[in-house]
């Protein structure tokens, strides 16, 4: 039945919505459809859900207000249809002929027209069938059963909407008042994304328990910036003392070696910032405990460094490393040279400009001699 005149609007409103954004004023039947089709195809693509109220109207009266849960899986009006020819037919029950007294049944039950879609509620009851009688004086009538009639509009809209209906109740019932809150669009990104862009400081705040990760991968990487930013928004001892060590503060290194755990690299670490302090002998009873090699060379050329060349040529004894032996012998002659010309600079019967000269010289002897093996120890 088409429509006439455009009087018989049939409109459909899409409120109470999650996780969609469609337009809630009223609208044609067929539109707001294909609109909830698409939506439905939407979630289904992005494996998300979500929920709406949808409210079908016919001349501007409630035919029925559902709420119903997205997405539903192909295509809406196929998968209702095909649900529908499974369910009962809803048809207009036969009429039933009965004579009655006239003043009896002259108050009889409502009558439904064959225009109108009769929906039976009547309980079905078990009897005899009562025989006709014919009461002188008295009208014959023909009633039907007691019906609930809905608005009278095409076969095609009344088709989709109790499809639409049907579809509600395999589907668990109408679900008035239930609320899904799902939003996948704010559901928080990987650890593994975070570290791949770099996002080290929100990794740690999604992820707190794994925190240490993120300032070992970063120690690792010698990468300060970073750590400098994870250190002030996560602050731990640990990497106050690694930051320090990365920094080459080695005084720093020192005052935090008493607040943190110290595993062999950090004892590691500990002894080569005693070296660089010019403190051997607390790096050489570390050593001991970790028997470095690598350890043993730094603290051999810390002490070549100092003009301390029998303490370094005891350690390269065990090493026997020529490098070392080789550092040993130029540090001998830098620190000859040096006391030569410090003869010479405070020798007052020599010139000014002599004197002048050995203290220069003696400067540079001083910092070639502090330098000795500086990379080898930089590397430790």
């Amino acid at each position: 039945m088409g429509r006439k005149n455009n009087k018989e609007t049939d409109t459909i409103k899409i409120t109470n919505q999650e996780g969609l954004a469609l337009a809630t004023d009223p609208q044609p039947f067929d539109e707001g459809l294909a609109q909830l089709q698409e939506a439905s195809d939407h979630l289904f693509d992005l494996a998300q859900e979500g929920s709406c109220q949808i409210t079908a109207y016919h001349r501007d009266r409630v035919v029925f207000s559902v709420k119903i849960k997205l997405p539903i899986e192909g295509k809406i009006e196929d998968l209702i249809s095909d649900l529908i020819s499974k369910r009962q037919e809803v048809e207009a029950p036969p009429t039933t002929d009965e004579s009655v007294d006239s003043e009896a049944e002259t108050a009889s039950e409502p009558v439904s027209t064959d225009d109108t879609l009769a929906v039976d509620t009547t309980p079905k009851r078990t009897r005899e069938k009562p025989h006709r009688t014919t009461v002188k004086g008295a009208k014959r009538m023909t009633v039907k059963r007691p019906s609930i009639s809905l608005p009278k509009i095409s076969h095609r809209v009344l088709k989709r909407f109790i499809t639409v209906a049907a579809l509600l109740i395999l589907a668990g019932g109408f679900l008035f008042g239930t609320k899904l809150a799902v939003d996948a669009y704010n559901a928080p990104p990987t650890y593994a994304a975070l570290m791949k862009q770099g996002s080290y400081v929100e990794a740690g705040k999604l992820y707190p328990a794994r925190r240490d990760e993120v300032r070992k991968k970063l120690t690792d990487q010698s990468n300060v910036k970073q750590l400098v930013k994870f250190q002030r928004s996560y602050p731990k001892a640990e990497t106050a003392f690694d930051l320090a060590y990365l920094q080459h503060d080695w005084p720093q290194v020192i005052k935090t070696s008493s607040q943190v755990t110290l595993s062999q690299e950090r004892q590691i670490k500990l002894a080569v910032a005693y070296v660089h302090t010019k403190q051997f002998d607390a790096a050489v009873l570390i050593n001991e405990q970790l028997k470095s090699k690598t350890l043993s060379e730094v603290i051999a050329l810390g002490y070549v460094r100092q003009k301390d060349f029998d303490k370094a040529q005891k350690i390269n004894d065990d090493l026997k490393d020529s490098t070392i032996n080789q550092a040993i012998e130029v540090g001998k002659k830098y620190a000859a040279g040096i006391d030569a010309f410090n003869k010479i600079a405070n020798d007052p019967q020599q010139s000014a400009e002599k004197r002048q000269q050995a203290k220069e010289t003696v400067k540079t002897f001083e910092h070639a001699l502090s330098t000795l093996g500086e990379s080898r120890s930089s590397n430790s």
